[in-house]
């Protein structure tokens, strides 16, 4: 939460300025920054797929973060933890004189947090911001009408939204993107308003075993190994690569408590597993499991172009998404994300 400074009203406006922040990429629209596919309704995905039926990328690639999301609320108890629920509800409860409640969703990919936000909080404005225009009726989803989709880069153009601006800012699995951590948490905390909160959820690109112990296993007659840990784990590198900040994503809460005290009132967090499959028992964690073997299937293809980039050959590509999708539909390994 940040500490009171003085607040302004948001700015409901919406410049469109030029930006260079997407290229192709192996048939797809990337982040010019760190290649992580940004799918584009126009461009099919590529070829060496070897998909029988081409599709929409970014459809797919939407559909494979509504499985994510779905499956990190039901681990979560909902939108955001359930252990600060309270304090979400009085963070946007409006008080008479005050002004009306806002949320920033930065990388709001399919922009299913800030409508379901939207719909949750009717009284609060939602504003999702991404590199690319969201169209909800693209997914057969209606917009509410107290959330709005604005094109935006968070490495650049966060000064468009004054000091004091919103409630609540939500970051959710796009730090890969982002150049200075540092520089983006300062402008998150400018643009809050007093008693504000920053809500964070990133993800470690790696797997955990059964016993929720990082899986280190590179070859796969090593014991222990998994085809998705390979993938995951590559994509992550290739990430480095081109981005040496996403070396301290597993880092964020470390930052945000070394950053000066004047600016956050308190820092908190914890971790989360999340099955990949449904091979837990508890029912909850079994659904959140499903979920996220489906999105994990995909990642293998959202992932190709920065696989591809970073030296792994395309039909080395096509391999790892054949054995991650048999791996995972076959049920017998046990592991998590983190």
């Amino acid at each position: 939460m940040s500490n009171p400074d003085p607040s302004q009203a948001p700015d409901d406006s919406n410049p469109q300025s030029g930006r260079t922040v997407l290229r192709e990429l192996h048939g797809g629209k990337v982040n010019a920054l760190t290649d992580v596919l940004v799918r584009h309704p126009k461009h099919w995905l590529p070829t060496y797929l070897r998909l029988k039926t081409p599709y929409l990328g970014d459809a797919q690639e939407h559909a494979r973060l509504d499985a994510q999301h779905a499956a990190i609320g039901l681990m979560l108890g909902g939108l955001f933890p359930e252990r600060v629920r309270s304090i979400v509800e009085a963070t946007l409860e409006r008080s008479s004189g005050t002004p009306k409640p806002t949320i920033l969703d930065i990388g709001t990919g399919s922009g299913a947090w800030a409508i379901a936000m939207a719909r949750q909080f009717p009284d609060a404005d939602v504003v999702g911001v991404d590199l690319v225009p969201v169209n909800p009726s693209s997914l057969h989803r209606e917009q509410p009408h107290n959330c709005r989709f604005e094109i935006c880069n968070a490495n650049a153009e966060l000064d468009r939204y004054p000091s004091g601006a919103f409630n609540i800012i939500h970051i959710r699995l796009m730090l890969q993107g982002v150049k200075d951590y540092h520089e983006l948490f300062r402008q998150c905390h400018r643009i809050l308003r007093p008693g504000g909160m920053l809500l964070v959820l990133e993800a470690a690109f790696a797997t955990f075993d059964a016993n929720k112990d990082r899986i280190r296993a590179e070859k796969p007659e090593d014991p222990g190994f998994t085809w998705f840990n390979r993938l995951l784990s590559t994509v992550g590198e290739a990430t480095k690569s081109r981005n040496p900040s996403f070396e301290e994503v597993e880092r964020v809460q470390e930052i945000l408590s070394g950053m000066s005290a004047d600016l956050w009132e308190s820092v908190s967090g914890y971790s989360i597993f999340l099955p990949v499959g449904p091979w837990v028992t508890d029912p909850i964690e079994r659904q959140a499991g499903d979920l996220m073997r489906t999105s994990a299937i995909r990642i293998a293809i959202a992932g190709g172009p920065t696989l591809i980039s970073f030296g792994v050959a395309p039909t080395e590509v096509d391999h790892w998404a054949e054995q991650v999708e048999a791996e995972l539909m076959g049920g017998k390994v046990r592991q998590y994300v983190k």
